[in-house]
């Protein structure tokens, strides 16, 4: 495949496990025999060096050919802007340098190896323009997974999450919950730390007309990969949507689904 298919880790809630859900498609993906990476554009603090446990190599040359080189780990190909900075030096770009970064690195300037077929992408933080920015040079986005947490504050954000998807024509893959419940390995009860369940976020989907792509709990390896490739069937087995661009704009049609 010439362009990798993006499939995206979104949420504009920070803090709901957008990084983690990347790592676990992308493996899922990985044992089905896909040449897969993750893409890594948090350019405020990036979370995957530390969640991958990738140090940052002295003798590591960020170019090769005048293109960004990624690094593999475990079979997967990984570019992250964590790797262009020592984890306690911040990064203090200005906007202009963040667009265009975010712009090259979207687009041509990563070296990939031939016949990648798919980049997972670990979206940035929603504190700025840089998701618009990101899906606006992404040459071939399959489609959003939009990770979510069962409590109030991460489903209010999910309108804003449709609202960025509708604006920048991206199909959804559908909506994730995320660390919903767990389960102790000693006694067996099972525990939410949330304010919500996860039926609450299965309800949110379809009153929006996208699919739900399940819950993910709070698991070991093991339970988490077998969860995630379930997570992958649905991803691939349905057809991401494109949500409607109607007169009033998004709020009206949020609105309207909320309201009934």
């Amino acid at each position: 495949m010439s362009n990798p298919q993006a499939l995206l880790a979104l949420s504009m809630k920070g803090g709901v496990g957008k990084t983690t859900t990347a790592i676990g498609l992308a493996r899922a993906l990985q044992r089905r025999g896909q040449k897969t990476a993750i893409l890594d554009v948090d350019v405020h603090g990036s979370a995957l060096p530390r969640a991958l446990h990738l140090a940052r190599d002295p003798g590591y040359e960020p170019l090769l050919g005048g293109r960004l080189r990624p690094v593999t780990w475990d079979g997967l190909q990984i570019f992250s802007i964590g790797l262009l900075f020592r984890e306690e030096t911040p990064n203090l770009w200005d906007g202009g340098m963040k667009a265009g970064a975010i712009k090259q690195i979207a687009t041509t300037s990563i070296a990939w190896d031939q016949g990648l077929e798919w980049v997972v992408v670990a979206t940035p933080p929603p504190s700025g323009d840089e998701v618009q920015r990101l899906l606006e040079h992404l040459p071939t986005i399959y489609g959003a997974v939009i990770v979510a947490q069962p409590n109030d504050l991460s489903l209010l954000g999910i309108t804003k999450t449709l609202n960025m998807l509708r604006e920048t024509e991206v199909a959804v893959c559908g909506l994730l919950a995320n660390m919903a419940g767990y389960t102790c390995p000693h006694c067996g009860q099972k525990s939410n730390p949330f304010d919500r369940e996860a039926l609450d976020v299965e309800r949110l989907a379809e009153e929006f007309g996208i699919a739900y792509l399940g819950p993910v709990p709070f698991a070991g390896e093991k339970e988490r990969a077998a969860v995630m490739d379930q997570v992958l069937d649905k991803v691939l087995g349905g057809r991401p949507v494109r949500l409607p661009k109607e007169k009033g704009g998004m709020r009206r049609w949020l609105m309207g689904k909320m309201l009934g």
